[in-house]
């Protein structure tokens, strides 16, 4: 079923489905610009609700996924960081992200921003998406550069060591 997937163009859509994910209107939005999107994440009651059936994929599929998609889209109304727009960077997948201040200050001006209210103006950021430039790839890389897990885990130690004094 995956490799259908990876003949065609598709947008690609990780996480969950709960309301402030914003799911609705990625769906919307993908239906008035005639886009397919894959939905990967775990089949809950919300992918339920709306409809979907998620793909739940291994760490090898989703990195593929993420290399041959036209474009990560992440369309929530609130955010506590946004793992999945990361890792979609880290495997040169160009991102769609809303316009919300959480975004801004992980990803710069790496994404492509849309107003998560606006349902048009994600139609056209799906009709005209961003693309896999020398100059994008220059600008993840940047990003990349400032978050992985061995600096999560020496920063965090830090703290604790700070906090035990």
């Amino acid at each position: 079923m995956l490799q259908l997937f990876m003949k065609d163009k598709y947008f690609l859509y990780v996480g969950n489905a709960y309301p402030h994910k914003n799911v609705e209107l990625l769906m919307q939005a993908t239906a008035a610009a005639g886009v397919h999107v894959v939905y990967v994440g775990k089949n809950d009651y919300f992918y339920q609700k709306l409809g979907i059936q998620p793909k739940s994929v291994s760490d090898k599929e989703l990195a593929n996924l993420y290399k041959h998609a036209q474009a990560l889209v992440f369309p929530s109304l609130m955010e506590g960081f946004g793992l999945p727009a990361l890792e979609a960077l880290a495997n040169n997948c160009p991102v769609i992200v809303s316009d919300i201040p959480v975004f801004h200050e992980i990803l710069g001006d790496v994404p492509k921003y849309f107003d998560p209210h606006d349902e048009n103006a994600l139609v056209e950021c799906l009709k005209h998406p961003p693309l896999r430039s020398k100059s994008f790839q220059e600008k993840a890389a940047g990003v990349i550069q400032k978050y992985s897990w061995q600096k999560m885990a020496k920063e965090t130690i830090r703290i604790y060591d700070q906090t035990t004094r």
